[in-house]
């Protein structure tokens, strides 16, 4: 049995749709709070609520190979959840775990606020027994369309980022890599950079703004704090502010300039670039 964590949002969603080109419905279990939410899979689904050690057990019952994808809930609370899922696991016997980490997560030095949950959960698989392959992600390229369109109306593309590159990789090739490894195995105790073809700076991401909307955009830095007040300004709440502004520090400092050949040797597919991700979403660049 291959179990699916998370399969109602936008990546677990898509890795059953990739595993189901590749291994018979009848061996996938996708799981959710709402399962409800996930009928339309034509997959068996379980109830997961991550908060639910027991619940947890039941959900994980049987499964050969266990997708774990990180929970939206950030620090001490997502720690817990994972830590939860991890001794459910064990406890209910999974074979194999799969863990949606971030890129050099493993560092204690790492900036980006979300790191120490990635890693605590990585040493939680480490203590458990549990046979585990870390899939370390670097962003998503859906990330740049939180700022893009604005830096398409304004001309300007502001953060403290810096000169630092950021390796980022589609949703959609991430799916791919996850639903090879379920449905294939392999790659145990390995750790897999999932990144896109090559990392590019927001410098370079300006370049990429203007050539594909033909409207002129250029990078303007700013600091750490001028960052975070920004945001404020815009209307997003401190805490999420400092904690974006954390992944531009760590862009800045080379923490996410990771790549690797992980989509394409294992997913099977071309990676997408960033040029070419934002070229398919011209329409919502120059929507505002």
């Amino acid at each position: 049995m291959i179990v699916v964590g998370g399969a109602s949002g936008r990546l677990g969603r898509r890795t059953v749709s990739f595993l189901l080109e590749r291994v018979d419905a009848a061996r996938v279990v996708a799981l959710s709070r709402t399962p409800e939410k996930i009928a339309d899979l034509g997959v068996a689904t379980r109830p997961a609520d991550f908060n639910d050690p027991n619940g947890l057990v039941r959900a994980f019952d049987w499964a050969e190979r266990l997708l774990l994808i990180s929970t939206d809930v950030p620090g001490p609370g997502r720690i817990q959840q994972h830590t939860n899922a991890v001794r459910a696991a064990a406890e209910a016997g999974v074979g194999h775990v799969l863990y949606t980490s971030m890129v050099r997560a493993g560092e204690p030095d790492n900036p980006a606020v979300i790191a120490v949950d990635h890693r605590e959960t990585e040493r939680a698989l480490a203590e458990s027994g549990l046979t585990h392959t870390l899939l370390r992600e670097s962003l998503y390229c859906e990330m740049t369309l939180f700022t893009a369109p604005g830096a398409v109306a304004s001309g300007v593309l502001a953060s403290n980022r810096g000169d630092g590159a950021t390796g980022y990789v589609a949703r959609e090739d991430v799916a791919a890599v996850a639903a090879a490894l379920l449905a294939d195995g392999g790659h145990e105790g390995e750790l897999l950079d999932v990144t896109g073809p090559a990392a590019a700076t927001d410098s370079e991401i300006a370049a990429i703004l203007t050539e594909v909307t033909g409207r002129p955009v250029r990078y303007q830095p700013l600091t750490d704090d001028e960052a975070i007040a920004g945001m404020v300004e815009r209307g997003m709440p401190e805490p999420v502010a400092r904690s974006s502004a954390s992944f531009g520090k760590a862009a800045r400092e080379g923490w996410l300039d990771v790549v690797s050949d992980v989509v394409e040797r294992i997913g099977g597919r071309e990676p997408t670039s960033v040029a070419g991700f934002l070229a398919a979403n011209r329409t919502a660049l120059v929507a505002t």
